[in-house]
C-alpha cells in the first residue's frame, strides 16, 4: 500500500516538469519566432530600398532622356504642342546656363510617381513645388525627384541628382520628416555635347559651285570671328556679283570676302561634308533624340511649319523640300536647324531663323518677294540663286543652335547615397 504523501509529491514534481517544460518551449517559439519576424523586416527593408534604388535609376534616365528632346513640356512633363512652351533643358537649366551661371538652375524640380503602370510626373515652373500624383495603392507608390546643378562653374557640365522614394513623400528627399520608407540618391554627371561640331564661317558654304546667275544676291557676315566671308566654295563662283550686295567687315572689299576653289572642301565627299559640320553620321544624326523627322513629297511647307510649331528645333527632312509659301521659320530666340536628305528648292517670302543644309539648292526670288536666312546656309554640292535672296551670317544665333541642338552625355562615374 502506498503512502499518499508520496503519491502527491510526485504529482507535483510532474507538474513543475511540465511548467518548466512549456516555459522552455515558450522561450523556444518566442526566439524562433523573433528571428522570422527579424527576417521579415530585414525582407520588407530590403524591398523598399531595391524600389527606392530603382526609382532613383529611373529618375536618371528620365532626366537624361528628356534634356536631350528639343520639345517644350507642359507643367505634367508631357510634350507640348505649343511653340512658346520650352524645354525641360530651358526650363530648368534657363538660357543664362552659357554664361556659366549657377543661378540660371531653376529652384523647381520635377517630381515623378508610378501610378497604375506608368510614371505620373510634374514639371512645375517658376519656383514652385511639384504636385504628386494620387497614388491609390496600399504599398505606396514609387517615387523620383530630380535636381540640377552646376560643376564648377562650367556651362558644359551638369550634375543630376535624381532621388528615389518608395512612396509618394514630400518632399522624396533623404531626411524628410515624412520619408519614413525608404530613399535612395543617384547623382550623374553630364557634359553638353554640341550639336554642331564645326561652325560654317560664311553666310553660304557649298562644296561644288554657285551660280549667281544675273540678279543681285545678297550675302553679309559682318562677324569678325569668322573673318568675314561671305561666300565660301570648293567649286567656283559663277554669274552676276553685285559688289555692293557682298557686305563683309567694315574696310573690307566685298571681293575680298570671296573664298572659292578651296580644294580642302571641294575634295569632301558628301558624308565627309556632314561629318564635318555635325560630328556624327547621317543616321546617328537623324536618330537623335532631339532630332524629328519630317516626311513630305515635295511641297513641305504645311509639314514643316507644323512641326516647328510644335517645337521642333531640329528637322530632318526625308527627299527633295520645297519651300514656296510665304512663312517664317525658327526665330532669333529659337532658330531652328534643317537637314534635307535632298535638293531643296526656296522661293517667295520666305525667312529662315538658322542653319539649312542640303545636297543641292536652288533659291529664287517671285514678284518681288525675297528669301532671307539669318544664320548660314550649307550646300553639300552646288548652290544657285534666282533673283536676289538674301543670306545674312548670324554669328549669336549659330551658337544658339550649337547649345540648344546639342546632347547631353553621361561622365564616367557617378555617386550612389543608398
Amino acid at each position: 500500500m502506498r503512502h499518499p504523501g508520496i503519491a502527491r509529491q510526485r504529482g507535483a514534481a510532474t507538474l513543475i516538469s511540465a511548467v518548466v517544460m512549456l516555459v522552455l518551449m515558450t522561450l523556444v517559439a518566442f526566439f524562433a519566432n523573433r528571428d522570422v519576424l527579424h527576417e521579415r523586416r530585414a525582407a520588407t527593408n530590403q524591398y523598399r530600398s531595391i524600389r527606392a534604388i530603382e526609382a532613383a535609376e529611373a529618375g536618371v534616365e528620365w532626366a537624361i532622356a528628356n534634356l536631350n528632346s528639343t520639345r517644350g513640356v507642359t507643367n505634367a512633363c508631357a510634350t507640348s504642342t505649343r511653340a512658346p512652351d520650352p524645354s525641360l533643358r530651358e526650363r530648368y537649366l534657363g538660357p543664362e546656363r552659357s554664361a556659366g551661371r549657377a543661378e540660371a538652375f531653376a529652384a523647381a524640380t520635377p517630381l515623378c510617381s508610378f501610378v497604375g503602370g506608368a510614371w505620373s510626373c510634374s514639371c512645375p515652373d517658376n519656383g514652385a513645388d511639384p504636385v504628386a500624383a494620387a497614388c491609390g495603392a496600399p504599398e505606396g507608390c514609387p517615387t523620383f525627384r530630380i535636381g540640377f546643378e552646376n560643376l564648377a562653374g562650367d556651362p558644359t557640365l551638369v550634375r543630376v541628382s535624381a532621388t528615389g522614394c518608395t512612396g509618394v513623400q514630400a518632399p522624396c528627399v533623404p531626411g524628410a520628416a515624412s520619408a519614413a520608407d525608404g530613399t535612395a540618391t543617384i547623382t550623374q554627371a553630364l557634359r553638353l555635347v554640341d550639336g554642331l561640331a564645326t561652325l560654317p564661317v560664311a553666310a553660304l558654304t557649298a562644296g561644288g559651285d554657285v551660280d549667281l546667275g544675273t540678279g543681285a544676291i545678297s550675302a553679309t557676315n559682318t562677324d569678325p570671328r569668322s573673318g568675314g566671308i561671305t561666300i565660301h566654295t570648293g567649286g567656283r563662283i559663277k554669274g552676276l556679283v553685285d559688289r555692293d550686295a557682298i557686305v563683309s567687315l567694315p574696310g573690307t572689299p566685298s571681293g575680298a570676302s570671296l573664298v572659292d576653289g578651296d580644294a580642302s572642301l571641294g575634295s569632301l565627299s558628301p558624308d565627309q561634308m556632314f561629318m564635318s559640320f555635325f560630328g556624327m553620321t547621317r543616321a546617328q544624326f537623324r536618330a537623335l533624340p532631339s532630332t524629328t523627322a519630317v516626311q513630305c513629297a515635295g511641297a513641305c511647307d504645311a509639314a514643316v511649319s507644323a512641326a516647328i510649331g510644335a517645337g521642333a528645333r531640329v528637322l530632318w527632312v526625308e527627299g527633295d523640300m520645297t519651300l514656296d509659301a510665304e512663312g517664317v521659320y525658327g526665330s532669333p530666340q529659337r532658330p531652328v536647324v534643317l537637314v534635307v536628305n535632298g535638293n531643296a528648292r526656296l522661293q517667295g517670302a520666305i525667312t529662315i531663323h538658322g542653319l539649312i543644309y542640303f545636297r543641292n539648292g536652288t533659291w529664287g526670288s517671285t514678284g518681288g518677294a525675297t528669301v532671307r536666312l539669318h544664320g548660314a546656309v550649307i550646300a553639300e554640292n552646288d548652290f544657285t540663286a534666282i533673283g536676289a535672296p538674301r543670306a545674312t551670317y548670324d554669328a549669336a544665333v549659330l551658337h544658339e543652335l550649337r547649345r540648344a541642338s546639342g546632347r547631353f552625355a553621361r561622365v564616367p562615374g557617378g555617386w550612389r547615397d543608398f
